[in-house]
């Protein structure tokens, strides 16, 4: 568990940094506005043994080692309703279950004496894969977990924000998606609007979200980060030295 965490959290924080970067245009190449330490910082997250895909290698081993398929049955067609959480995270879990399905069939067909150039060499996107959906399936099963223990006040923006994470996690991997079965195509070209809207919704409430990590303004202690209005109204050259900003 700690080790796909680690993992997916690393790739996040790196692309965090730098959708964050291109937001903020050419102020973000400052070295003033952090965003260069912050962007370096965010590959250590991403390195075990040089590469966090070398770490999902242990996420799937280990995983597969433990798996037992399940006959769970996914909804499909008039009954599939991407505004359903449950849905989504079902989701999650027939296409965690059918990768590891694939993945144990396919060694088991290797033997002892093919184990090793199938899964380095033949088979490493599906090892891939299925380490990322056990990752993804679990942060959706925890994020669940924990809405059921959170303030009601803070339950409908944190449902949305759960809601937001399914539908993101469905979004990258749409294509597996339809063409597994787990999901029609009719259901599929409504993921984008979908996504599209929640993030709408979510986005009013996105600087209260941040607010309650309760970073300080010590920590953010960065033109970019309070008045960047009245540090651009002097040439300052990207110093912040002897500034009020």
């Amino acid at each position: 568990m700690c080790c796909v965490i680690k993992a997916i959290a690393g790739w996040h924080v790196s692309e965090t940094a730098t959708v964050c970067r291109e937001r903020c245009g050419g102020q973000g190449y400052l070295s003033c506005n952090k965003f260069g330490i912050d962007a370096a910082l965010s590959h250590a997250c991403m390195t075990a043994e040089g590469d966090n895909s070398v770490l999902m290698q242990k996420v799937a081993t280990e995983r597969l080692m433990v798996f037992k398929p399940t006959k769970h049955q996914v909804a499909s067609g008039d009954e599939a309703d991407l505004n359903n959480q449950e849905y989504l995270h079902s989701l999650l879990e027939s296409r965690e279950n059918k990768l590891f399905m694939s993945l144990g069939m396919k060694m088991k067909k290797a033997g002892k004496e093919g184990r090793f150039d199938t899964w380095m060499y033949q088979e490493q996107d599906l090892v891939q894969a299925a380490a990322h959906a056990y990752g993804e399936r679990l942060i959706s099963e925890s994020f669940g977990k924990a809405l059921d223990k959170a303030d009601p006040g803070l339950q409908p923006v944190l449902k949305k924000l759960h809601h937001l994470y399914q539908m993101t996690v469905v979004k990258k991997d749409l294509g597996y998606f339809t063409t597994s079965g787990l999901m029609s195509t009719s259901t599929g070209a409504k993921v984008g609007k979908v996504t599209a809207d929640l993030c709408r919704d979510v986005a009013p409430q996105a600087l209260a979200l941040c607010d309650a990590f309760g970073i300080t303004d010590e920590m953010l202690n960065a033109p970019i980060a309070r008045d960047w209005v009245e540090y651009n109204t002097v040439d300052n050259q990207g110093e912040v030295e002897g500034l009020k900003f």
